[in-house]
C-alpha cells in the first residue's frame, strides 16, 4: 500500500526568514521614497501658493489701481512690539522699520493707509484690528542679507522694504482671493495653530535712499521667511533623493 505524502500546512524556518528578509529590504526602499514624495509634494504646494498669491496681489492693484489694504502688521502695535507667534526664522530675517510721513507716504499713495495689530499670542486665525498708520509707525522690513537671499537685490540695504500678513481682514479676501490662504509648513512642525500661519507680501517703499513716490509690491514669502526661489530649491534638493 503506498502511503500519500502529507500536505505541508506551514512555512519552514528557512521559508521564513528569507521571506521576512524580503519585507525588509523592500521596506528599505519604499519608506524613503514615500518620505521624498511627501517632502516633494509639500515644497511643490508652497511654491504654487506663493506664486497664487502673488498673482492675486497683482491682480488686485490691476483691478482696483490700489494695494489692499488692512495687511497684518505682524505687531501687537505700532511701536515695535513683534507678533509673538511668529516663526523664528522669521524673526531672523527680518528688521524693524520706523516710518516717517516721507515713507509712509508711498504706502498711503498705493492705497495702504491701515494695518491690522494682533494681541499677543494670536495664531493663525485670530483676526487683527484694522489700524491707522502714523508717521511714526513701525513695521517689519527685511534685513540686508535677506534681501539677497530672495533675490531683491545684490547688496541689500536697510529700511528698503516692508512686509505685510494677508491676514483674515485684508481687502484681498472675496476679492481675488475667496479668504486668506493659510501656510502649511513642509516637515509638518509649524502648526498653524500655534504660530503665524499667513502668506507674506513685500513691499518696496524707498529706492535705498529717497522714498518713492508709490510703494511697490515685489514679492510674497512664506512665514517662514522662504521665497519662491527657496522653494524650487527645496523642490528640486527633495527630488534629486528619489
Amino acid at each position: 500500500m503506498i502511503t500519500k505524502p502529507k500536505k505541508r500546512t506551514a512555512f519552514t524556518l528557512v521559508e521564513l526568514i528569507v521571506v521576512l528578509m524580503i519585507l525588509v529590504g523592500l521596506a528599505a526602499i519604499l519608506i524613503p521614497a514615500v518620505s521624498d514624495m511627501v517632502g516633494r509634494t509639500n515644497a511643490s504646494a508652497s511654491v504654487a501658493n506663493i506664486s497664487e498669491v502673488a498673482n492675486s496681489v497683482q491682480r488686485y492693484e490691476t483691478q482696483y489701481l490700489s494695494y489692499p489694504d488692512n495687511l497684518d502688521s505682524l505687531m501687537t502695535d505700532l511701536t515695535g512690539t513683534d507678533l509673538d507667534t511668529l516663526t523664528a526664522s522669521l524673526t531672523a530675517a527680518t528688521a524693524d522699520v520706523t516710518l516717517t510721513a516721507l515713507t509712509r507716504a508711498p504706502l498711503t499713495a498705493a492705497g495702504i493707509s491701515s494695518v491690522g495689530v494682533h494681541t499677543a499670542g494670536d495664531n493663525t486665525f485670530q483676526p487683527s484690528t484694522a489700524t491707522a498708520l502714523t508717521d511714526t509707525t513701525v513695521l517689519k522690513g527685511l534685513t540686508p542679507a535677506t534681501q539677497v537671499a530672495l533675490g531683491l537685490e545684490t547688496t541689500g540695504v536697510a529700511g528698503k522694504y516692508i512686509i505685510l500678513g494677508l491676514g483674515t481682514i485684508s481687502e484681498l479676501n472675496g476679492e481675488t482671493n475667496i479668504e486668506a490662504p493659510i501656510y502649511f509648513p513642509e516637515n509638518g512642525v509649524l502648526n498653524p495653530e500655534s504660530v503665524y500661519g499667513r502668506f507674506i507680501a513685500v513691499f518696496q517703499i524707498t529706492d535705498g535712499t529717497d522714498p518713492l513716490a508709490r510703494a511697490k509690491f515685489k514679492t510674497v514669502i512664506a512665514p517662514t521667511g522662504e521665497g519662491l526661489t527657496t522653494g524650487l530649491s527645496n523642490y528640486f534638493a527633495v527630488a534629486s533623493n528619489i
